[in-house]
């Protein structure tokens, strides 16, 4: 199980198929499925294609932090209130490693 910490959980590899597999495991851990096949189905292709107003959890393999501010900001405020918040980026800037939990592949073996 995913120890509940009110932060962004981020799945970082360059390769785009490896977090998409490391997110499904990660919501599997966390209690979103049962098996990698299903947790598959949460996640949804693009950040904004999420109502992040209306959203009860967010699972998404391709993020940008040097995207939107106010995305970030919008991610952040909805870890803090208790939902959760998975990305996968191919890596994280500096500025945003505090409000981050940070999995790598070595995590998932």
């Amino acid at each position: 199980m995913v120890k509940k910490e009110l932060k962004i959980h981020v799945v970082v590899s360059p390769d785009p198929a490896e977090r998409r597999r490391m997110l499904t495991q990660l919501a599997v851990r966390a209690g979103f499925a049962r098996i990698p096949s299903d947790a598959a189905k949460l996640l949804s292709s693009d950040i904004y294609d999420i109502d992040l107003h209306t959203a009860y959890f967010v699972i998404c393999p391709d993020y940008n932090f040097r995207g939107a501010t106010l995305t970030n900001q919008r991610l952040y405020e909805l870890a803090v209130r208790g939902i959760f918040v998975a990305v996968g980026v191919k890596h994280i800037p500096r500025k945003y490693e505090f409000l981050c939990i940070s999995y790598h592949p070595e995590d998932f073996r």
